[in-house]
């Protein structure tokens, strides 16, 4: 009896002894396992972190050139919560075709490095994202008309002369035809639709209605564009007797006017975006003279202004738009008269669109795919 229960005893001790030793193992295991996914987490989130950093960056003035200048042999470098992270883009497609999207990749890369008293730990997160990367047009205001009128505070109007403006899309365009003239609700203005239409009878127009009045216009996201153009390196200041170039579509541009310009008949076509601004103190209309037969395609935006004088035949594929700022209280004085021809036209709304767009530097990033994997290695 009393050998037995030594045996017995005996057993249960190795028993108990085992499960003590398997207890701590499993609790060491755990422990390890956890400072695995801890650190590897943390790698991740530092290489999703920098793809978000590097959008950003793509999303800023000569983005395109950052991106150029990380290729995959100099890898863009910054250390995130204490990992050091590098990123690359490449450009997987660069589509000919100005609208349709490129395919970019980002790919990066972070460390984290742990260390106890018998090895050290390297952690790896590495994520790639694949983009799609289309010209963000958004800015530009929609073309509703040949002539849009944004503001209520126009007095007076005047149409005369040989000046004609039309809605009806060119032949062959592909356009829908529009209004000849879009004005916003004239509350408590001098001027109406009728006053409009009453004033257009002394000029050829061509599309229907003559005036539609759109209760949804306002020239607000208008001036956000011109603010965002007019900090872009890109814009072009055109000052008196400009003879420089003013766009081609292929390279469409943005050209401020806020002094009175002469285009001296140098140049016979233009593309893009014309912004013609009052004067610095709100006294002076900015003024832009044509001579010659010059054709315009795009939009031409009179900003607190309204002064268009041409002594040839100019003609403005596209839309013309007036309106004013909120802290502009003046009246503005419009005169459509001469030989000018307001021709509205949906295709050179693209070179508006690729003006903004290109000026800027911004662009609508669509995510594909995204794909994430982790690594250690132990010295």
């Amino acid at each position: 009896m009393g050998r037995a229960m030594l045996i017995i005893c005996a057993g249960l001790f190795i028993a108990l002894g085992i499960v003590s030793v398997s207890t701590s193992e499993q609790g060491k295991t755990m422990t390890e396992n956890a400072a695995v996914y801890a650190n590897e987490t943390k790698a991740l989130n530092a290489a999703h972190t920098a793809i978000q950093i590097a959008m950003q960056k793509l999303n800023e003035n000569n983005g395109k050139t950052w991106a150029k200048s990380h290729d995959s042999s100099n890898p863009w470098e910054t250390t995130i919560d204490g990992a050091e992270t590098t990123l690359y883009i490449d450009y997987m497609h660069e589509s000919a075709n100005y609208w349709d999207p490129d395919s970019i990749r980002l790919v990066s890369k972070a460390e984290t490095i742990f260390e106890d008293s018998a090895t050290t730990t390297t952690y790896e997160g590495q994520v790639t994202s694949v983009y799609l990367k289309a010209p963000f047009s958004n800015l530009v205001p929609e073309f509703k008309s040949a002539l849009t009128i944004a503001t209520n505070q126009v007095a007076p109007f005047n149409a005369g002369g040989s000046a004609s403006i039309s809605g009806n899309a060119p032949s062959g365009s592909g356009c829908e035809d529009k209004p000849v003239m879009t004005i916003a609700e004239q509350a408590g203005g001098s001027m109406d639709s009728t006053s409009y239409a009453s004033e257009m009878n002394d000029i050829e127009t061509s599309g229907s209605p003559k005036v539609k009045v759109d209760k949804d216009l306002n020239y607000q996201p208008t001036d956000e564009l011109i603010a965002r153009l007019e900090d872009s390196p890109d814009r072009v200041n055109v000052g008196t007797d400009y003879k420089d170039s003013l766009g081609t579509a292929s390279d469409p541009g943005v050209f401020f006017i806020e002094e009175g310009t002469n285009l001296t008949g140098k140049q016979s076509s233009g593309y893009g975006i014309i912004v013609v601004k009052s004067g610095a103190q709100m006294q002076y209309d900015g003024e832009l003279k044509v001579a010659g037969n010059f054709e315009f395609n795009g939009l031409i935006i009179f900003e607190n202004a309204y002064d268009f004088q041409g002594k040839g035949t100019p003609t403005v594929n596209g839309s013309v738009l007036i309106g004013n700022t909120e802290d502009y209280t003046d009246d503005i004085n419009v005169d459509i008269s001469g030989n000018i021809h307001l021709q509205y036209d949906c295709q050179a709304e693209e070179y508006a669109k690729m003006a903004a767009s290109d000026a800027v530097d911004q662009y609508k990033y669509t995510r594909v795919v995204t794909l994430q994997q982790t690594q250690s290695i132990k010295n």
